[in-house]
């Protein structure tokens, strides 16, 4: 394949307004910064006048802002989607406009029942649903391309009468062989054009005869195809050097060329906004626009998702699917928040401190097209557990999400577990949830940091239990624990919180230790504490032992040391 930097040229600038129609601008830094409000001219949505369209047809000219997110219906949806789909969504909302989801499965061979579902759910999941699409028609449909193929076949038959398509009857056999013979300098090979050449008779005869074949395009040769891009600025290809592209293929199904440009017309699309990866794919969409008389919508190509070492994002890899994060508990807040920033960075006005942490309503007050980066962004899942983690510290300081999402969450992973919760109050649950907050790094964390809250008995055979013994408990630690259950066991129950409590971890370390200096006394404390977390959790993490304590209460707490201290050797 030949790389996209050789066949095109983009040019270091951002975009300008030469080859678009702006309606106004602004300065912002000392960039130009354009407003799109770009005048078209549409043909009708309503699906049922696509077949009285005429190329070039002048239509009453739109200033409303339509994008789409067109996923083609062949599994999971990656990340490198969401991004695509959130980016259309913000730029949406942003601007008053529509955001419409369209299915693209013209490919029959890779399409996977149901991922069309699971696409329009996942959308829902995090917070971004489209407008118009599949299941919420408006007056562009169908929204689905296979549903579609008449209006496709009326749009490549106008194309042959034009003159900027034509019948290609070659066989795979042949065009396999004319290709070895026409590769060029830049390693390409290009369709020979052999059928081009066949008279209006022979072609005539052929299709009444009933011979597979293909439309193609008719790529001017002789010219040169530029368009200013919003993220790459002026980009020029050579025609000479782009295929007769494949329009219709023999089995009456479009290819996704002359699909998508058809589609983004009727539907009165306004921005194309798409990752990088179709930049090459943009000259072939430019001459049809140019072949049918219409005006293309202004385009935006992100640059791709990249793994660690700067290779592509594969979309083959399971664990950056949206269905993998969603089963691992994350926040679909947190999610969208950590996508929004891979290749795009909000404008900071002078005197005003970054903000990475946002609401989607934040994320569309700030979102510009301006603000989309030229170079590819790194996944680094670091950064997502840390968006996760401060997502869920917000939610947590919010009451009413605590009892609308944290509670019922909790509630439900407690009864996954066989613990029985119902003499359980929620005001008990809630004061769990805050004790251990600082070390949720997912929802699904609490399933294991709470479950010590609520057993009637600790289990010291886990193999975590026996670990941390392993490790925390030493000679003196049956001794020590005896000290602090006994002066625990004396604060009256007027003022059993968690700083009283501390007050007597740090007296009985003084009792049992004397002469020590501050810093030595401090780790003798979390020694203790340590010793206690033991006996009181069997597990290592947790939220601080004197709100635990506090939480279970002083009968509890007492009853458990005692209970563990009899099970040690």
């Amino acid at each position: 394949m030949l790389g996209i930097r050789s066949l095109f040229n983009v040019s270091s600038k951002r975009a300008g307004s030469s080859l678009i129609d702006i309606g106004h601008s602004g300065n912002i830094g000392g960039r130009v910064v354009l407003v799109f409000q770009q005048k078209r001219n549409y043909c009708s949505c309503g699906g049922t006048e696509h077949s009285h369209h005429e190329l070039g047809q002048q239509q009453q000219p739109s200033q409303h802002v339509r994008v789409r997110y067109a996923p083609s219906p062949t599994g999971y949806l990656h990340l490198g989607g969401l991004r695509t789909a959130l980016f259309n969504y913000l730029f949406a909302k942003k601007n008053k406009g529509t955001f419409i989801m369209r299915i693209e499965d013209t490919d029959q061979t890779r399409f996977v029942p149901g991922s069309a579902k699971n696409l329009e759910n996942c959308l829902e999941w995090a917070g971004i649903p489209y407008d118009e699409g599949p299941s919420r028609p408006g007056q562009c449909g169908p929204y689905v391309q296979s549903e579609r193929l008449d209006i496709y076949k009326q749009y490549a038959q106008k194309l042959v009468e034009s003159g900027h398509a034509y019948h290609c009857f070659c066989s795979s056999e042949r065009l396999d062989a004319s290709r070895l013979n026409l590769k060029n300098k830049y390693a390409m090979s290009l369709y020979d054009r052999h059928c081009l050449k066949l008279s209006r008779e022979e072609i005539q005869t052929r299709l009444d005869r009933g011979d597979a074949h293909t439309i193609r395009l008719k790529i001017p040769h002789e010219k040169t195809t530029k368009f200013t891009d919003v993220v790459k600025g002026n980009v020029s290809f050579q025609n000479h050097l782009i295929d007769d592209q494949v329009l219709m293929k023999s089995d009456g199904f479009p290819t996704y060329h002359l699909a998508s440009v058809v589609d983004d017309h009727l539907m009165g699309i306004s921005h194309i906004i798409r990752g990088e990866e179709w930049l090459n794919s943009a000259p072939k969409h430019m001459i049809l626009y140019e072949a049918f008389g219409w005006k293309p919508p202004i385009m935006a190509h992100v640059p791709l998702l990249l793994n660690s070492d700067k290779s592509k994002l594969s979309k083959r890899q399971g664990d950056v699917s949206v269905d993998s994060y969603m089963n691992k508990g994350f926040l679909p807040e947190a999610l969208v928040n950590f996508v929004a920033f891979l290749g795009w960075s909000p404008e900071v006005k002078e005197g005003e401190t970054p903000k990475e942490i946002m609401e989607l309503d934040e994320l569309i007050e700030k979102f510009s097209l301006e603000g989309i980066n030229k170079s590819g962004s790194v996944v680094g899942m670091d950064r997502l557990d840390w968006f996760n983690v401060n997502h869920i510290r917000k939610m947590l300081m919010d009451k009413e999400k605590v009892v609308n999402f944290f509670l019922p969450k909790i509630k439900q992973q407690l009864l996954d577990m066989n613990i029985d919760i119902a003499n359980v109050s929620d005001q008990y649950i809630i004061e769990a949830i805050q004790c251990v907050k600082d070390r949720v790094h997912v929802v699904d964390d609490f399933q294991s940091l709470l479950k010590g809250f609520f057993v009637s008995e600790i289990d010291y055979t886990t193999e975590e239990a026996m670990k941390m013994k392993a490790k925390v408990w030493k000679s003196d630690s049956k001794a020590n624990v005896t000290t602090f259950a006994t002066l625990l066991s004396q604060i009256p129950d007027s003022d059993f919180n968690a700083d009283e409590i501390y007050k007597t971890l740090q007296i009985a370390a003084n009792s049992i230790y004397q002469g020590l200096n501050e810093k030595e006394l401090s780790q003798k404390v979390n020694q203790l504490m340590s010793n206690i977390r033991y006996l009181l959790l069997a597990s290592p993490v947790g939220g601080g032992i004197p709100s635990t304590i506090q939480i279970l209460g002083k009968e509890n707490t007492l009853k458990r040391l005692g209970d563990g201290l009899n099970k040690q050797q």
